[in-house]
């Protein structure tokens, strides 16, 4: 007897050679199989069982009628209403069955042509399939299926795309039938909303028929990644479908018991099981899947499985929003922004934020747990700076009065709207435990923001002792610097300024409250129609080193304005190429001349757009 008519869902067997002897569609349920699914036994009955049942003088009647122009459709039918599988072939068939389903239980005998699920030339619902096939009745059923690869649709299907006359014939995949109690559908992920978190579970008593056929309502429940049931409806049931393998359709509907009708069609634990399932067969597919399931004495099997289609354009509500804003940031880059100052700005960001929250005693492991976010704070859209908003906030967050400094913070930066709650809210701590050091790492953060703003005025002397020193090289000994030497100043910067930039950022969020908190109590005491009165209030505060430049420039304006020379000076400074108004001031106003030498030392290198290296 020849023994290859038959492969079995676990023989080894590679890709290539799957597909050329079981078919497209056995091939893939193959794939499922390696992925340790649950699907039920089968097996695959080959071409060549087709081929050794054919006598030599059918294999040349075949080929002649199939390769012949014109009608031939009588010659064809007469060939295969006599064809049935040869006496090996049924031997074959029937060890099989003996070991597919050894207590006599119906089989689905189907379709697996190598083109069936080709890219190129789809057979798919071209070939018959048979569903609640008794045993005894598999050969005739196999040679239904065999003669459906010759049905004239076939046939002229493969002329209008030149495909060769004589197709192969298909293989038949033979499966158990699952009698189940319990079946249905399930989604990897929600085809609704797109969250790709969430699989949807459906599910309803006896066959899985009542549901795809809309014939009954489905219980429904979704399921996040960890198996917990996030939502659950449960339908009111009326039927179920039932085998009948007598019938037509090999299904029959009948009525659910009272008893039955409101409650659960699945547990919690087995809702969880099939949602593992969905997400098992998305792993192996590589994107989200629709399949089909069944329950039969208490054992959950896959039946089916495809792409879920509708989820290619649908965003996933669940994926990491970024929300950009350049309100306050466009103060500091305007305009286009090279990647050379964008570079540096986020990598001075990144360490001197990092550093501020070890400062106020945050501790290591969470800031070394929002390393995404110290490393994100800034973003570059097509040549424009913008402030990362959401990790803004999530970096606030590790930090005392999260609440109340996420306004002031919104109010600091220009925010005109701020974000929804449900984006930037506050992170809970999962456990009790969890939760009471994080209250333990607040009171230390709280204390050490007392310390650090009672050791504030030290720390700002202290700073710009720093920035004077580092400063302190002249142009001219910049100039004389080798390449190497300029890197080595450069970092040298670095470990004096940008590793130790306390002061500013501590006195920037002691500003950040307080003005927060000025302009609260000013629109809680003054009304709305003074609202903007805190800035009235601080308006006039001194000592701004920032505006120090425009004040030494209104300066030497009014030294002009004032000199017995002053017509000709604003003559020379108006109407004269710079170098020669420059010999004019020399002349006839040394005091404006050494002013002006004073500034240049001290703010000659401030320019619009000053903070891009690029300027």
């Amino acid at each position: 007897m020849k023994t290859d008519y038959v492969i079995w869902q676990d023989d080894p067997l590679d890709s290539a050679t799957r597909t050329a002897r079981m078919g497209g569609k056995a091939a893939a349920l193959a794939r499922l199989q390696d992925a340790e699914l649950p699907i039920p036994a089968w097996c695959v009955l080959t071409p060549a069982a087709f081929d050794d049942s054919l006598t030599p003088a059918a294999c040349d009647a075949l080929t002649r009628v199939m390769t012949t122009a014109g009608d031939t459709d009588d010659a064809l039918r007469r060939i295969l209403d006599t064809f049935d599988p040869s006496q090996t072939v049924r031997a074959a068939l029937n060890d099989a069955l003996m070991r597919l389903c050894p207590n006599g239980e119906a089989v689905a005998v189907r379709s697996s042509a190598v083109d069936e699920d080709g890219s190129g030339h789809s057979f798919a619902g071209q070939l018959d399939s048979f569903l609640w096939v008794p045993p005894a009745d598999v050969p005739a059923r196999v040679a239904d299926v065999w003669r459906s690869g010759f049905s004239d649709r076939i046939r002229a299907y493969r002329r209008e795309r030149n495909l060769p006359p004589v197709p192969r014939p298909p293989a038949v995949l033979i499966q158990r039938m699952v009698n189940a109690d319990a079946a249905g559908v399930a989604f990897s992920a929600d085809p609704v909303s797109g969250r790709r978190s969430i699989a949807v579970v459906a599910a309803v008593y006896g066959l899985g028929t009542a549901l795809v056929g809309g014939d009954a309502d489905a219980d429904t429940w979704k399921v996040e990644n960890d198996g917990v049931v996030l939502e659950r409806a449960i339908a009111t049931k009326t039927l179920r479908h039932i085998a009948a393998p007598g019938s037509g359709e090999g299904v029959q509907a009948e009525s659910i018991p009272n008893s039955l009708a409101n409650a659960p069609v699945l547990t919690d634990a087995e809702v969880a099981a099939v949602a593992a399932i969905a997400r098992k067969v998305q792993a192996w597919a590589g994107r989200p899947q629709d399949i089909e399931w069944a329950r039969e004495n208490g054992n959950l099997c896959l039946l089916q499985s495809r792409p879920i289609t509708t989820l290619a354009t649908l965003a996933d509500p669940d994926g990491v929003l970024n929300v950009w804003d350049n309100s306050n940031i466009a103060e500091s880059y305007n305009g286009v922004t090279t990647p050379l100052t964008f570079t540096f700005a986020r990598n001075a960001y990144e360490h001197v934020y990092r550093a501020f929250c070890r400062l106020l005693s945050v501790p290591a492991h969470r800031i070394a747990g929002e390393d995404l976010v110290f490393r994100n704070l800034l973003g570059l859209i097509r040549g424009r700076v913008y402030y990362n908003l959401p990790n803004w906030y999530r970096l606030l967050a590790l930090l005392p009065g999260y609440a109340v400094n996420r306004t002031f913070m919104e109010q600091m930066m220009g925010v005109k709207e701020g974000l929804p709650e449900e984006i930037v809210g506050k992170p809970v701590a999962p456990t009790a435990a969890a939760r009471r050091r994080d209250m333990l790492d607040l009171s230390r953060s709280v204390v050490s923001l007392f310390r650090q703003h009672r050791g504030l005025p030290k720390q700002i002397d202290d700073f710009y002792g720093r920035l004077n020193t580092a400063l302190a090289p002249s142009v001219d000994d910049l100039a004389r610097m080798r390449p190497d030497e300029l890197a080595a100043h450069y970092h040298d910067l670095e470990k004096q300024l940008l590793t130790r930039w306390d002061a500013p950022l501590v006195n920037d969020f002691f500003a950040m409250i307080f003005h927060g908190l000025l302009r609260r109590l000013s629109e809680k005491w003054c009304g709305a129609e003074l609202a903007s009165v805190h800035n009235d209030l601080v308006s006039g505060e001194g000592g701004i080193i920032s505006a120090e430049p425009a004040q030494r420039v209104q300066k030497m304006a009014d030294m002009v304005n004032a000199s017995a020379q002053k017509d000709e000076l604003i003559a020379a400074l108006r109407d004269l190429p710079a170098s020669v108004a420059r010999r004019t001031v020399q002349k006839v106003a040394p005091e404006i001349d050494a002013a002006l030498d004073d500034y240049l030392a001290k703010y000659g290198d401030r320019c619009l757009e000053e903070l891009k290296l690029e300027s």
